[in-house]
């Protein structure tokens, strides 16, 4: 152990004394559990002498192969932008999690000896095993490639919940790892997604077994997921009906790469159905498709609040075939709309706070149009 890995450990075991008790009686939290929690967690109660002996012990013990960090030389190198991560695996990632169990949630901390929020704890796993991600969920939940549903999670997996407000990492087998919110700690816990509160989940590192170079149209592993660019057959759906209203219309294949790479910035090529939003949860096909961003609903997340950018009727948003009449409307009333980048057509059309996020899809989305709309290849 270096120096510099001592002083660390010697800093988190001082966080863990500080916040033991030894009579263990139980303390209930100063704050009430946080809207990320939607109320899933108990009351915070200190260590006792048993559970302070272990996390003591996990920390003065030596690393063992499985659980130590990762050099980024042995991960295959910092990433500039998650898609590609070298040989690591999702259970290397996992591991790499639970070794800060018991460290304090801080908001807004990034330093594992003083305490860190749930974006911060998530981003120093990844930094653990070399592989950048960006600090807050938002830009976290833009990252990777998506999965289909919590039955399809792998470890490693990012859980983003409640429209981007709280981030876990999935660790198989119904259980995650979060920093949850002030007075408790980072803990293994049963995952409460599978019930409520789950917008996405990002796939960061490759499957296990499909370590390797990235696979086609930017998706991330070894062999490329079943399905054009890895899309599932839900997705692919959606997909050829975007393409076939882009095809009634006589629009060039553009349009379709722009429809198509918004939907996957927006939705995962999900009809996400939201709370905020009546009726649309009744006309949602997958009820695990939630989104609590503002009044979007729909595969491109359009609003339907009434206000000046709303896109029109719950019943329109929720519809593959109308939404995308919607979004070809307004794309199309773009001057030059043909002639602009994909991420600047989109953005013009969306008006979304992460304008540059879409850049990021256009590889699949075109991998999607070249299948999908002959002699667009």
């Amino acid at each position: 152990m270096s120096i510099t890995e001592a002083m660390g450990r010697v800093a988190q075991i001082q966080t863990t004394i500080a916040g033991f008790d030894p009579t263990g009686a139980a303390r209930t939290a100063s704050s009430a559990p946080s809207s990320a929690q939607g109320g899933a967690s108990a009351a915070a109660t200190p260590q006792t002498g048993a559970a302070f002996a272990q996390t003591l012990a996990g920390f003065l013990a030596p690393a063992s192969s499985d659980t130590a960090p990762i050099s980024a030389a042995d991960a295959g190198g910092p990433l500039a932008a998650a898609g590609s991560a070298g040989g690591v695996t999702g259970d290397q990632v996992a591991a790499a999690a639970q070794r800060y169990v018991g460290v304090p949630y801080v908001w807004g901390g990034t330093d594992p000896a003083r305490g860190m929020d749930c974006s911060g704890f998530v981003q120093r796993v990844y930094q653990d095993l070399g592989i950048s991600l960006p600090r807050v969920v938002h830009d976290q939940m833009t990252q990777g490639t998506p999965v289909a549903s919590l039955a399809d999670a792998r470890p490693g997996d990012l859980l983003i919940d409640f429209g981007g407000e709280h981030v876990a990492i999935y660790l198989g087998n119904g259980k995650a790892i979060d920093a949850p919110e002030p007075g408790k700690t980072i803990q293994v816990r049963d995952a409460w997604e599978k019930y409520t509160g789950l917008t996405a989940i990002r796939r960061i590192v490759p499957d296990s077994g499909a370590a390797g170079a990235a696979g086609p149209a930017g998706v991330a592993g070894g062999s490329a997921p079943s399905g054009v660019a890895g899309l599932d057959a839900s997705q692919l759906g959606y997909a050829r009906t975007i393409v076939g209203e882009v095809r009634a219309r006589g629009l060039p294949p553009q349009a379709a790469v722009n429809a198509i790479s918004t939907a996957l910035q927006e939705s995962s090529l999900r009809m996400y159905w939201n709370p905020k939003v009546a009726g649309s949860q009744a006309l949602a096909p997958d009820p695990s498709a939630v989104g609590a961003d503002g009044y979007s609903v729909g595969l491109f997340q359009q609003q339907v609040n009434g206000a000046q950018f709303s896109w029109g009727s719950v019943a329109d948003a929720m519809d593959p075939r109308a939404s995308t009449r919607m979004f070809l409307d307004r794309l199309t009333a773009i001057p030059g709309w043909q002639g602009m980048s994909v991420t600047a057509a989109d953005q013009a059309v969306q008006r979304s706070a992460y304008p540059e996020a879409y850049a990021r899809w256009e590889p699949a989305a075109r991998a999607v149009v070249a299948a999908l709309y002959p002699g667009a290849a």
